[in-house]
């Protein structure tokens, strides 16, 4: 049995689960607001106490004992942590490490602390004989160390880091699988950040963060509305996209000016920071193609999200359920957002039967 926790910046989430003769099985579930009063949300005053009180009180409804957990794995994310895809020559276990870290030191922000890495080997390069595609992750000490220390307080001993983007590619493949041809493309909307990662079976692995994403959503409309960020954030769940249209609507109707300046929203922003970033993952796999979109995370559910990215993309999207082949999962509310606990539950079980082969 693993235990997967995704420190997320408004809620965290933990799921159990535990390896079945046919996949998995979902032995328990839990989600805590990090602050509790939603009027009083800010992200720059949230640190380690939030989530370490946050992780208590889940574990107390949730009858959970830290002690007696042994495998855990947690997420982490963020602008210091990178995840891209590698050919390299075939090399000796301590060779590749000291390539690969000498390779993490280019794309990480340095904070003062040595580079963590950690990586995992897709197979056999079929464009370069003698070489071999790896999936680099790369972080610094000092974030392991954050991330450690509210495990530690929180009474849990030391766990497994998974990077965000991978967690969230093991539980699309939990589900799906990797399709023979094209790419798949999951875009998880967390509360301060997107992010996408786009991949295929004959297809690099790819991710981008994109700043853009629940709070911003908040922020956006408490701001055209002028309301408070609590009315904001009720309003923005139940109206969706259309949340940054009640002002135009009550002033000018459907007047052309009012259609105009309601279509410049926030979620048109995110929609072109994702059409830049396909552009760009098109120009440097020519022989891509997108085989349909996967919205994950806590803002996927947003009324009219999915039909305006499947239209403005050209894309067909859908929200995806990372319990959809879990057994003893039903009545989940809004299960997408515990996509990223998910995937680091499973790679919590997997690592854990390979060390029993």
């Amino acid at each position: 049995m693993t235990l997967g926790i995704d420190f997320g910046y408004s809620q965290v989430k933990m799921v159990q689960l535990d390896k079945t003769s046919n996949g998995y099985s979902l032995q328990n579930i839990g989600i805590r607001p990090l602050v509790n009063d939603i009027s009083k949300f800010n992200p720059e005053t949230i640190g380690k106490s939030n989530w370490v009180a946050a992780i208590q009180d889940l574990c107390k409804s949730m009858k959970i004992n830290p002690k007696r957990i042994k495998n855990i794995v947690s997420v982490i994310s963020g602008s210091n942590v990178s995840v891209r895809q590698l050919s390299t020559m075939e090399m000796s276990k301590d060779e590749l490490l000291s390539s690969l870290e000498f390779e993490a030191k280019k794309h990480i922000p340095m904070d003062g602390s040595e580079p963590i890495i950690d990586y995992h080997v897709l197979g056999s390069d079929p464009k370069e004989l003698d070489k071999i595609l790896i999936l680099l992750v790369a972080t610094s000490r000092k974030l392991i160390t954050f991330h450690n220390e509210i495990l530690k307080e929180s009474g849990f001993k030391h766990g497994i880091f998974e990077a965000e983007p991978v967690a969230l590619a093991n539980a699309y493949i939990g589900n799906n699988g990797l399709l023979a041809e094209g790419s798949d493309v999951i875009l998880n909307i967390g509360n301060q950040n997107t992010t996408l990662v786009a991949w295929g079976k004959t297809q690099r692995f790819f991710t981008r963060e994109i700043q853009t994403a629940g709070h911003h959503f908040t922020q956006a409309t408490a701001k055209a509305l002028s309301i408070s960020y609590k009315e904001a954030e009720e309003i923005k769940i139940e109206k969706g996209i259309n949340s940054l249209t009640s002002k135009a609507t009550d002033d000018g109707g459907d007047s052309p000016f009012s259609l105009q300046m309601a279509e410049k929203t926030i979620y048109t922003t995110l929609t072109e920071e994702i059409r830049k970033t396909l552009r760009y993952y098109m120009k440097n796999s020519p022989q891509a193609f997108f085989n349909k979109f996967y919205l994950t995370g806590g803002s996927a559910a947003l009324p009219g999200l999915v039909d305006s990215l499947s239209e403005n993309l050209n894309m067909k999207v859908e929200i995806l359920d990372p319990f959809e082949k879990i057994e003893n999962a039903d009545g989940i509310e809004n299960p997408s957002q515990y996509a990223i606990a998910v995937g680091a539950a499973i790679r919590g079980l997997e690592k854990k039967a390979k060390s029993k082969e």
